[in-house]
């Protein structure tokens, strides 16, 4: 029972300090001009940080893609790190994706109103 609720506790103080340091980067964004640079790098944040991988194959316990694809690459190797990479990058791809989607729909519907 110790170690299940260890686990919840890492994850809760992880995410705690996940979300300050994306409130953080979020007003260091702000700064940029061009709001979809700004996005964009705020929502590659969010993916490399929040992107769940499973930390070996025989178990279900999860932990962040980018702590595994890191001590998978020190600890077995830069083949070992390939396997929690390949989440990641699709997160990070699709997160991008929604983004440009999202920003093409916002501009469409802008200008229509203006119309």
């Amino acid at each position: 029972m110790s170690g299940s609720s260890d686990y919840l506790l890492v994850w809760i103080i992880y995410l705690s300090a996940a979300s300050v340091f994306c409130l953080i980067f979020w007003h260091v964004t702000d700064f940029i001009k061009r709001p979809g640079i700004a996005y964009s790098l705020r929502t590659f944040l969010l993916a490399v940080i929040l992107t769940p991988w499973y930390v070996n194959s025989q178990e279900g316990l999860l932990a962040p893609a980018i702590i595994v694809v890191l001590l998978d690459a020190i600890t077995a190797g830069g083949a070992a790190a390939i396997r929690a990479l390949v989440p990641l990058l699709l997160a990070i791809v699709g997160t991008q994706i929604v983004l440009i989607i999202s920003i093409f729909t916002h501009n469409k519907k802008n200008n229509i109103n203006k119309i």
